[in-house]
């Protein structure tokens, strides 16, 4: 993105600025699509996934406290 700008500041080349917005555009929807449509297929795993990664941080807690109480 910088050397776009850097390019369109020496030569005065405006001409697709708006086309490559829009192509970002695009490209940053379809990449939500993708989570979305990935968050749909997932959606059996997730609430597993969610306790185990609740879990994890628990025992590292835990783990953090343990010296304290020795």
């Amino acid at each position: 993105m910088f050397t776009d700008v850097l390019k369109k500041f020496f030569t005065g080349d405006a001409e697709n600025e708006n086309k490559e917005a829009t192509l970002r555009t695009e490209k940053e929807a379809s990449m939500f699509q993708q989570i979305k449509t990935a968050a749909a297929r997932s959606n059996d795993t997730l609430v597993g996934d969610a306790i185990g990664c609740a879990a994890l941080m628990i025992i590292l807690v835990v783990g953090l406290y343990l010296p304290g109480l020795v």
